[in-house]
């Protein structure tokens, strides 16, 4: 570790004489590379030495943000187990500002990062875009890899070029306590509109003071977006904003969503409210677990909590319905399928091209359901959806999960999504939203001036 961060900082220190160097030099910083081409393009094989038959050693490095043995371990093993001349080490990094700053630096200067996940578009694009990862198209054209045909939807390309292959999704959903569900004379829900939901979260609300048991939550302790769903499903695709350079908070699905949360939980008191998840700091999951809520809209992460009996005993099943649509007239729920989130993708400075694209492409098919260790929905469309339910909900999947619902509802590999591409001022435009959210949800200004401010802070983001 000692070494490594003095590498660190002295690749921090010369990353510009580097990036120079890369531009005025030859290219060929890979031409001692033991398994690929001099001129860096894919060989055959997978790190076989010329004229041999016999695979060649290779030891690449994984960058992903996970604790080791919460997942990665085991799915280091299991490549192993097919590929065991190429050793893997793994490198934990935060995915905060400060990790991914880290990442970027690391990337230009080209230390000893070879395989990246990259967690969000808004990660992976600008990295693609400016020349930080290796072009995969040839490796991909080579294996005849059907980029649609394997990932659907969740395929990115830049420049029509491949820097990545999807490795997994997310899928947001609502669980309800099939316990109380049924005590208020309801059903699983397989289509419906918000007022549907309100209704849901009035019959199912009960008790008052610290026994009050709510209806509904969503996963507003995490962020201050769960209240714009209702435009994602509507919308679709880049759903803020109508160009590069203008928002879309003036469109009236989002004056309407607003406003659908605040009475929910500020007026008619049936839905845990921000305010509360803002003080307490409260997990949304760890309320459902303890049945503190009836229903909550949220990812898959609560899956882990439900499995895990041991940290969250809980004596009720778990069922699924999508998310609601605005209306029952809306052609399109873009919620219900699954939005790309994490990507794969090699550092464009590797020395070990062919065996960092072996273990990122197995890591993206076949040995993607040992994602489910960690939570994450494959993006993989040929995944065994039975297999994956098993590895994500456990032995006693039965107990604590309506596993039909969870596997049509939560792992719907078919129908629409989302996907955002306009990446401009992304990360202030997300903090315009929430900033002014959060004010309208504390009484602090209208509705009005919440979503007229969002309109044009977020403008002026966009338009610097």
């Amino acid at each position: 570790m000692r070494q490594l961060r003095l590498r660190f900082i002295q690749a921090v220190a010369l990353v510009l004489v580097l990036s120079l160097a890369a531009c005025s030099g030859n290219g060929n910083h890979n031409a001692s590379s033991s398994n690929g081409r001099a001129d860096g393009k894919p060989g055959e094989g997978s790190g076989q030495t010329p004229g041999s038959t016999e695979p060649q050693a290779a030891k690449i490095t994984w960058w992903a943000a996970w604790n080791e043995a919460d997942g990665p371990a085991d799915i280091i093993k299991e490549f192993n187990k097919k590929y065991p001349h190429i050793e893997i080490e793994y490198v934990k990094f935060s995915n905060n500002d400060e990790g991914n700053v880290k990442i970027d630096t690391s990337l230009l200067a080209g230390l000893e990062i070879d395989v990246l996940m990259n967690f969000g578009l808004p990660r992976f694009i600008p990295r693609a875009e400016k020349g930080l990862l290796l072009d995969l198209t040839e490796y991909i054209q080579r294996d005849k890899l059907n980029m649609e045909e394997e990932f659907g939807s969740s395929v990115n390309t830049t420049d029509g070029k491949y820097f990545g292959l999807p490795a997994s999704s997310l899928s947001n959903v609502v669980y309800f306590n099939e316990t109380m569900l049924e005590a208020a004379g309801l059903q699983v829900p397989a289509e419906w509109t918000l007022e549907d939901y309100k209704e849901y979260a009035r019959k199912m609300t009960s008790g008052e003071g610290a026994n009050k048991i709510y209806g509904a939550s969503d996963y507003a302790y995490v962020g201050l977006y769960y209240w714009t769903m209702p435009a994602r499903g509507l919308l679709g695709d880049n759903a803020w904003f109508k160009s590069d350079n203008e928002a879309n908070f003036d469109h009236p699905v989002y004056k309407r969503a607003l406003e659908f949360k605040y009475n929910l939980e500020n007026v008619e008191k049936i839905q845990f409210p921000y305010t509360e998840f803002k003080a307490s700091k409260t997990l949304a999951e760890e309320l459902f677990v303890q049945g503190k809520v009836a229903m909550t809209a949220g990812s898959n992460s609560l899956t882990r909590f439900l499995k895990n009996e041991k940290d969250y005993p809980h004596d009720f099943r778990t069922t699924i319905a999508p998310l609601p649509m605005l209306d029952r007239d809306q052609d399109i729920n873009y919620n219900k399928g699954l939005y790309p989130f994490s990507y794969l993708a090699i550092n464009a400075k590797t020395k070990e091209k062919e065996a960092s694209w072996t273990f990122a492409k197995w890591l993206a098919t076949e040995g993607s359901i040992f994602l489910a260790k960690v939570g994450h929905i494959p993006s993989w469309t040929k995944t065994d959806k039975n297999a994956l339910a098993d590895a994500m909900l456990g032995p006693n999947a039965d107990k604590i999960m309506d596993v039909e619902a969870f596997k049509n509802v939560l792992l719907d590999y078919d129908s629409p999504a989302y996907k955002d591409t306009r990446l401009k001022a992304y990360s202030e435009v997300n903090a315009i939203i929430q900033g002014e959210a959060e004010k309208y949800l504390f009484d602090q200004i209208s509705l009005d001036e919440a979503i007229a401010n969002m309109k044009k802070n977020a403008d002026d983001a966009l338009q610097k």
